[in-house]
């Protein structure tokens, strides 16, 4: 009895990790992926970030805007470390993701010091005006979530002192535009709210022509 239960453990070993590798090898991750991000990790090494579903379902509507090319599926990551073949999986699943393809909700930002990473940001739109991005990051060869997230109008971008900067827009405001910054505490794993702006319509739009 207990000769036999080992074989068919030995059989299910076997079986399991034949799945697992025939899964790896027959996906071709860098050509099947929906988005691929080139991103520097929190020692200034170069990724590839391959934002990728097993299975998805195209769509032509996404609020706000009609006949955009969305994708919906259950996303995940995976990294490769450049000049490398392997290509790791991460735990981060993303349900049900409407990508939009049309507006990139899936995208980089870049940071030029070597004192931070590059982060990686998925949006979803909760106005016409404003959507909210998650932001993640590359860490010791791990996809790392920071928990906070961001609100936007115009995609955030690093300044000069390595701050996030967001611009939303708000159309019922006297001055409509504010202008937020953020910094990235590593320590934390969060945003830390620096201060806020706010700007005249003019004004905010001389800003988003530079943004």
């Amino acid at each position: 009895m207990l000769k036999r239960l080992f074989f068919i453990l030995v059989f299910l070993f076997t079986y399991l990790h034949l799945q697992t590798y025939s899964y790896a090898t027959v996906i071709n991750i860098p050509e099947k992926s929906r988005v691929l991000l080139k991103v520097k990790d929190t020692k200034g090494i170069d990724y590839n970030v391959y934002f990728f579903a097993p299975e998805e379902t195209k769509t032509d509507y996404y609020l706000c805007s009609t006949g955009d090319e969305v994708f919906v599926g259950n996303y995940s990551f995976l990294i490769q470390k450049l000049g490398e073949k392997e290509i790791k999986t991460t735990s981060i699943i993303l349900k049900d993701y409407p990508y939009n393809q049309t507006q990139k909700t899936v995208f980089p930002i870049r940071n030029k010091s070597e004192l931070y990473p590059d982060i990686v940001m998925v949006s979803n739109q909760l106005d016409c005006n404003t959507k909210v991005g998650y932001l993640y990051y590359v860490d010791n060869e791990k996809l790392i979530s920071v928990q906070s997230t961001l609100s936007y109008t115009l995609p955030p971008r690093f300044n000069e002192k390595n701050e996030l900067e967001t611009m939303n827009y708000y159309n019922m405001e006297e001055l409509p535009w504010v202008l937020s910054t953020y910094s990235l505490d590593l320590k934390s794993n969060s945003l830390k709210f620096i201060n806020k702006k706010s700007l005249s319509f003019e004004e905010g739009q001389k800003i988003k022509s530079n943004w």
